[in-house]
């Protein structure tokens, strides 16, 4: 029998899906018997908790809840207490619901899997690996993301792990026997004690783990955006699809992929794609509203420029910049404290369209200096199409919102 893992806490009951996708992938490729054990909370509602039972049973395998509040109150206690100021603020409290299989499932082994994974290929594979002595299994993040890895982690800067062993967290086998009865509140303990830590779960494991696991193969755990990125083709892989890697375009591959095995589940229906058609008609209006705002704050306004110099051509040609109208370069954090200076002198005369890397930074940092946004200045970048330079639509923000 092979035991695999998920953790959810599903606040709104749309998380759920992405689960059921996983399992699907799982189901299709896999003949041996499965048994799928759900770490929940009591945000799985009933809806969502028949939809797993008759998913599983239309595969003919089998699926187990347990809900972490009920079986762990002593370890959820600890975890509020210790990183009450952190819960549902910087990531969601299911994060660590996988540090607690040890607990629920005492012995064996276990595979733990998160929810935008798809398993296109027999799990029997990841199954047999040989654990020999090792408590947990992974891939290294700089094969799983084809060497696309933040190399400014907390981990890597304290000199605590390398960053050639650094893994992630998102495709572990757990080999329950070597674990220690205390690990999760080592773990616990451990991030209350280092707040620079960015990836809660996958942190606290590489703390305790990094120097001590069994390297897994880069095809049981392959970012899909990297591959995109290095034009790679779906194969007999375990996809993970990180980063908004989900989206609604049939011709990409790997979207295609997810969607196939999305359709295989209950949460596939008529009434989503109801669902669907109302959130993109909701943002065509939105837009339509945001063109119509900007109508109205362009009245009475010339216009005011901050960018890179490099992009400077491109802008005047798309923007039909008159000679009248300021260019600010970007050339660092002087160009900052000018461009300041510069609102300043033309507040009410001029509207500042702006061109930046970190938008939610700059913005920031001008509301903190007393400017508004949509009255003082606006984001360039949200003008452009993604070929010059703006944004790509979030297709996957919608996919969350089903």
């Amino acid at each position: 029998m092979i035991h695999i893992c998920f953790g959810l806490h599903d606040a709104d009951g749309k998380y759920s899906k992405f689960v059921g996708a996983t399992m699907a992938s799982i189901f299709e490729n896999t003949a041996a018997p499965v048994t799928i054990h759900i770490l929940h909370d009591d945000t799985l509602t009933a809806d969502n908790r028949d939809k797993f039972s008759y998913l599983a049973g239309k595969y003919s395998q089998a699926v187990k809840f347990h809900n972490v509040e009920e079986l762990c109150p002593d370890e959820m206690k600890f975890l509020r207490e210790k990183l009450a100021d952190k819960l549902n603020l910087r990531f969601s409290i299911g994060a660590f619901y996988r540090l607690l299989i040890k607990k629920i499932l005492r012995s064996g082994k276990a595979i733990y899997l998160d929810a935008d994974i798809i398993c296109n290929l027999d799990i029997t594979e990841l199954w047999r690996s040989d654990m020999k002595n090792f408590p947990v299994a992974a891939v290294p993040e700089i094969k799983a993301t084809l060497a696309y890895i933040k190399q400014n982690k907390f981990l890597f800067k304290s000199g605590r792990v390398q960053i050639e062993d650094y893994f992630c967290s998102g495709v572990m086998i757990f080999n329950l026997d070597a674990l220690d009865e205390n690990f999760f509140y080592d773990g616990v303990q451990f991030l209350a004690e280092n707040p620079q830590c960015e990836s809660p779960d996958q942190d606290i494991l590489n703390a305790f783990f990094a120097a001590n696991y069994l390297k897994l193969e880069q095809k049981f755990d392959s970012f899909a955006l990297a591959e995109k990125l290095d034009n790679f083709h779906v194969a007999q892989k375990i996809y993970h699809y990180a980063g908004n890697g989900i989206g609604l375009d049939l011709s990409d591959e790997y979207s295609r992929l997810w969607l196939e095995y999305f359709s295989r589940t209950p949460w596939f229906s008529v009434e989503i794609i109801d669902k669907l058609g109302k959130l993109l008609r909701e943002t065509h209006e939105k837009n339509l509203s945001h063109v119509q705002q900007m109508m109205r704050t362009f009245a009475g306004h010339n216009r005011a420029f901050f960018v890179e110099p490099r992009n400077i051509p491109v802008l005047k040609d798309f923007f039909a910049v008159q000679d009248d109208e300021p260019i600010i370069e970007i050339r660092g954090q002087n160009s900052l404290d000018g461009l300041v200076a510069k609102m300043k002198a033309l507040r009410g005369q001029k509207l500042f369209f702006l061109f930046y890397f970190d938008w939610y930074a700059l913005k920031n940092f001008l509301t903190a200096q007393g400017f508004t946004e949509d009255s003082d200045f606006v984001d360039g970048r949200s003008y452009l199409t993604p070929q010059q330079g703006g944004y790509f639509f979030n297709e996957y923000a919608l996919i969350k919102l089903l």
